[in-house]
């Protein structure tokens, strides 16, 4: 019986994988738009500030891509700028510290980034055992109570 199973499954495997590559071969399916051949049109990228995507058209969109795209030049610029004001900043503050304190400053600042690593380990693993988990069942969770006291 299980060998019987077996042949079914597999047979329907096959069929549903074929039947998946004829339709991604039709050039046109049902629904599908043909694709430009007009490489010469090319599309402004960018993305939306927050909360536009919703709200504008797609001729506001591009407007919005050209503005951005314009000052992107400025912008870049002025990010570097600051990130060296701040980098002279704190040059001249840890000069103000002790040599002990500078070592404790290391000590503090290596241990924050060795937290910061850890954390991103765990999380990452976190993620990869709740999809496995997720993949092998599905559950639903009970909903949360709260318990609330009145003041006396």
């Amino acid at each position: 019986m299980n060998v019987a199973l077996l042949k079914k499954t597999l047979i329907a495997a096959v069929i549903i994988a074929t039947s998946g590559l004829a339709i991604g071969l039709v050039p046109n399916s049902i629904g599908q738009d043909a694709k430009k051949t007009d490489k010469t049109e090319k599309k402004a990228k960018g993305r939306l500030p927050a909360y536009y995507a919703d709200i504008v058209t797609e001729e506001q969109r591009e407007k919005i891509y050209t503005i951005q795209a314009k000052h992107q030049d400025k912008i870049a610029e002025l990010t570097a700028t600051l990130a060296q004001a701040n980098k002279a900043r704190d040059t001249e503050i840890e000069a103000v510290l002790t040599a002990e304190q500078k070592m404790k400053l290391k000590a503090a600042m290596d241990e924050a980034a060795a937290k910061k690593a850890k954390s991103a380990a765990d999380k990452k693993s976190a993620e990869g055992t709740k999809k496995s988990s997720e993949e092998g069942k599905t559950t639903t969770k009970a909903p949360e109570t709260k318990t609330t006291t009145k003041p006396k």
